[in-house]
């Protein structure tokens, strides 16, 4: 709010511009400061709820790093370059006109998201599953039938980790629909809507370039109050609390072979193979071995507990790698 001033205050400044003490250029014009706001760009979507959609893209970017370089054997780093809601009409002009476009179905949404892959980045992925070196030749020419059903298989599994970064916010299910070269025939939205773009700066091996997934206000819509920071907090404690429950509750339930050795003997194979009825072996005597599974992990003495044979453990062994 401008400041008002009093009366004799404005009296005052009157008299010092009449008197030449104030030259009327001295006297700066304060102008209201005006915003102008395009109602068809209409921004939807919190700084909060951008950062919450970060977050969950920046657990599926590392995911999606180990998934790459696992199936592709080669360096692959993939990290977030940018996350920004624009108009759908400026998503579609921003990409190029020949491009590699994954279109997914998002249920419950009943919605469609699309992922942008640059062409080199995916002419590189093609290289390598089919046994080259990673390195995309200049090429124009359209995918084969062969390169198409490749670039579904990765994507498809790849995807499967995309719901799992979800699960804190929302199930959802994601299923790759079909993939497209012309974004003119990708209708998602409406030119108008507002969708968000999470930009994935790509690199692999030697080749570095964008891979650009656009989540439609059809999709964000729903789980909106769920994308703030305490939500978002909240519900990673659950999820933490249920899964370390979840895991004492498993491990309650594992059996492990406990085996008491009484002792060992060393025989020649003649010796064994005729052994009868009847005959003794002498054991070394001494300490009992215990093992939990195939490692020797205490040493004790046979005795009785309540009518029933038992070991008494005399000694704790310490195996290389455990924590002392």
């Amino acid at each position: 709010m401008a400041d008002v001033l009093s009366q004799q205050e404005i009296d005052a400044l009157l008299s010092a511009l009449n008197n030449g003490e104030l030259q009327a250029s001295e006297v700066q014009e304060k102008k209201e400061k005006v915003k102008v706001y395009d109602f068809r760009r209409a921004m939807r979507y919190s700084k909060d709820q951008l950062r919450s959609i970060a977050r969950i893209h920046e657990n599926f970017s590392r995911l999606l790093t180990s998934y790459f370089s696992a199936q592709l054997r080669t360096f692959v780093q993939i990290e977030i370059d940018l996350v920004d809601q624009v108009n759908y009409h400026e998503f579609i002009s921003s990409i190029p006109s020949k491009t590699i476009i994954n279109l997914f179905e998002v249920k419950p949404m009943d919605g469609k998201m699309a992922m942008e892959v640059n062409p080199q980045i995916a002419y590189a992925i093609l290289e390598r599953m089919l046994g080259g070196q990673g390195d995309p030749a200049a090429r124009s020419e359209s995918l084969t039938e062969i390169e198409t059903k490749l670039l579904q298989k990765i994507f498809t599994r790849g995807f499967l980790m995309y719901q799992e970064t979800w699960k804190n916010i929302e199930n959802i299910h994601v299923k790759l629909e079909g993939i497209e070269s012309n974004p003119q025939f990708i209708q998602i939205a409406s030119p108008n809507d507002t969708v968000i773009i999470i930009v994935l700066r790509t690199t692999i091996g030697e080749i570095t370039g964008p891979m650009t997934i656009c989540l439609p206000h059809l999709i964000v819509e729903p789980v909106l109050p769920k994308l703030t920071t305490h939500q978002w907090l909240s519900s990673m404690s659950k999820t933490n609390d249920t899964q370390q429950d979840l895991l004492k509750k498993n491990l309650d339930t594992v059996n492990i072979p406990v085996i008491a050795e009484l002792g060992r003997a060393t025989l020649p194979v003649s010796d064994l193979l005729n052994l009868q009825i009847g005959d003794v072996i002498g054991i070394e005597t001494g300490k009992l071995r215990i093992k939990v599974g195939d490692l020797t992990r205490f040493l004790g003495n046979p005795g009785l507990q309540k009518g029933r044979y038992a070991i008494q453990i005399d000694q704790v062994i310490h195996n290389e790698g455990d924590d002392l």
